[in-house]
């Protein structure tokens, strides 16, 4: 548990210093994701997501180090948002339950990729460090701050190299 607070506190620091804009108004938000990845740009997208029949608040993920970019659409949930975070590879959620946010396998409500091909792809010891990231209220901008530092540790380092 210690560890899991000092981990949190280190990124909550990080994502602080890092974070240099707010998403607003057409302007990006960038930081270090502190992984292979390198550092990262977060904008309005201009394709958004749609889910049942309701277009989400989508942002594109993209990081200097790989070619494909990542969407992110936002869900609000009665208590919460639910975050969707995909590429043509790749899909994970990040969610809230109680307070608590972190991230979750995609719902099959969600789902675009078989579960089989995610089961691959997904790094176990990352994703079960990351049910719990942080168990305060944060602002849409700072959960896709978040989300961009710790979604690359998700992915197996065999299928990284593809993004």
């Amino acid at each position: 548990m210690k560890a899991k607070l000092v981990l949190f506190a280190i990124c909550a620091a990080l994502l602080s210093i890092n974070v240099n804009a707010k998403i607003k108004d057409g302007k990006a938000m960038t930081g270090n994701s502190l992984s292979e990845f390198g550092k990262y740009t977060i904008t309005n997208s201009e394709s958004p997501m749609v889910y049942q029949d309701k277009v989400l608040e989508t942002y594109d993920l993209n990081y200097e180090n790989t070619s494909n970019p990542v969407r992110i659409g936002v869900v609000q949930e009665k208590k919460c948002r639910t975050f969707i975070v995909r590429n043509d590879e790749f899909e994970i959620q990040y969610t809230c339950n109680s307070g608590v946010f972190g991230v979750k396998k995609i719902e099959k409500r969600f789902q675009e990729i078989p579960k089989e091909e995610m089961e691959m792809k997904l790094n176990k010891v990352s994703y079960y460090a990351q049910r719990v990231i942080c168990q305060n209220q944060k602002s849409t901008d700072d959960l896709l701050g978040l989300i961009a530092c710790y979604f690359p540790d998700l992915v197996n380092d065999e299928y990284s190299a593809s993004f």
